[in-house]
């Protein structure tokens, strides 16, 4: 990084030159999250272009932060991207930065800000599959005031299963055991532990479906826990967020 440098010798620049540059915490807390691949990671930052993040994971790379391994289970099914022991030791600090922005950062999330597609990625790594029934639950949600983005959608569908969690653009076809209808403000809210889920589900939330099912999606979602305090941000070893 010697062009866009800052030509000291103090430790903060040169932590600086490394984690500083846009984007790269949040491929940052991707990584620590627990997401590998490229398309994963590019999901938890979806209005980062390809071309840039395929950029700053090289550069992570030329800089001693992240790592190509073989993809698990198969050597010739390509490689995905992990942190180094020097990338696992900037986790205290993307922690940080995500501890101020709660207690600090609140009053500058705008409308702009309430990006649909981000929020069900979070979503998706707060499950706590132990808890879920060996059976498949499809949770639909049907949100309202998302951002004007491409990636600020009104429906989305999370399929929970105790082999693995994932969120659709579309339909999935399969049939809906939940519905939960709202403004995504309020489910932000909730995600952050600024509003109770229980106390959203009574004003502003509306969840339909099966009832017994229903009762569970709190728990299911750890909607009952605040980022970063009780649950870490970016808890190692996890796929938590």
């Amino acid at each position: 990084m010697t062009e866009s440098g800052y030509g000291q010798f103090c430790p903060v620049a040169k932590g600086a030159e490394i984690i500083a540059t846009r984007w790269t915490p949040l491929v940052l807390r991707e990584l620590m999250c627990g997401e590998m691949s490229f398309n994963d990671i590019h999901r938890g930052v979806p209005r980062m272009s390809r071309a840039v993040l395929s950029e700053r994971l090289k550069q992570l790379e030329a800089d001693g932060i992240v790592a190509r391994v073989a993809r698990p289970g198969s050597a010739d099914r390509g490689f995905v991207w992990t942190l180094t022991p020097s990338g696992d030791a900037l986790r205290g600090v993307i922690e940080a930065i995500g501890q101020w922005g709660l207690i600090h950062g609140r009053q500058r999330v705008t409308g702009e800000d309430y990006d649909s597609t981000v929020l069900m990625w979070a979503l998706r790594r707060r499950v706590d599959r132990d808890l879920l029934p060996a059976h498949r639950v499809v949770v639909r949600f049907d949100l309202s005031g998302v951002a004007r983005c491409r990636t600020g959608l009104r429906l989305h569908w999370l399929l929970l299963e105790r082999d693995g969690v994932d969120v659709c653009l579309k339909d999935p076809g399969y049939p809906t055991d939940v519905i939960v209808t709202g403004p995504i403000a309020v489910l932000i809210d909730i995600y952050l532990g600024h509003q109770s889920w229980r106390k959203a589900t009574r004003e502003r939330l509306r969840v339909d479906g099966d009832a017994a099912l229903s009762r569970q999606l709190e728990k299911w979602l750890r909607l009952d826990r605040i980022v970063g305090r009780d649950l870490p941000i970016v808890p190692p070893g996890s796929a938590l967020s």
